[in-house]
């Protein structure tokens, strides 16, 4: 028994360090973030995935989205709150759409101005699947989904923040020292 429980440690410990997601990807310059009026449209994600992997000090909300997404349209305000409380803070909210159709790509920045004017805002058209799991390996692609980081502590959340104290929750450990 003795033997078998001194296996099964490192085993775990392997298993645990093989699961954890991406390996870190060399420091590049933050892409160009958009505004909620005016957001930078990506068609390839190679462009933008440098946004996943900033080494800095700054914590990273990233929250995937869409018109057609009610959770989505309903969780957005609740960023914006979480933004006007952390003004100061090394905090950054980006807002990614993943909207294709042009007639919804054009609802954004009015739909943005009226509930979410202070946050980066971009509009991700890349229809291959693959890149989703670059970033989180086991995203199926639902939304609404957040990526909360802040140098190597990253939080992956599948499901919509229905309330405020949710929200601010999750970011909280992103600022333990």
């Amino acid at each position: 028994m003795r033997l078998l429980s001194r296996l099964l440690s490192p085993l775990l410990l392997l298993t645990l360090l093989c699961t954890c997601g991406p390996a870190p990807k060399p420091d590049a310059p933050l892409p160009r973030l958009g505004s909620a009026d005016a957001p930078t449209r990506y068609d390839n994600f190679a462009e933008l995935e440098p946004l996943f992997y900033q080494s800095t000090d700054t914590a990273y909300v990233i929250n995937f989205w869409a018109t057609w997404c009610k959770p989505c349209r309903e969780e957005i305000p609740l960023l914006e709150k979480l933004a006007g409380e952390h003004q100061g803070d090394p905090l950054r909210i980006v807002l990614v759409s993943l909207d294709t159709e042009e007639s919804a790509i054009r609802r954004i920045p009015a739909f943005l101005a009226q509930h979410a004017p202070s946050l980066n805002a971009v509009i991700l058209t890349d229809e291959d699947p693959a890149w989703g799991k670059t970033i989180d390996r086991v995203w199926t692609g639902s939304l609404p989904t957040t990526i909360l980081y802040r140098g190597q502590r990253r939080y992956v959340y599948r499901r919509n923040f229905p309330t405020y104290v949710d929200l601010k929750g999750a970011v909280a450990p992103l600022f333990l020292r």
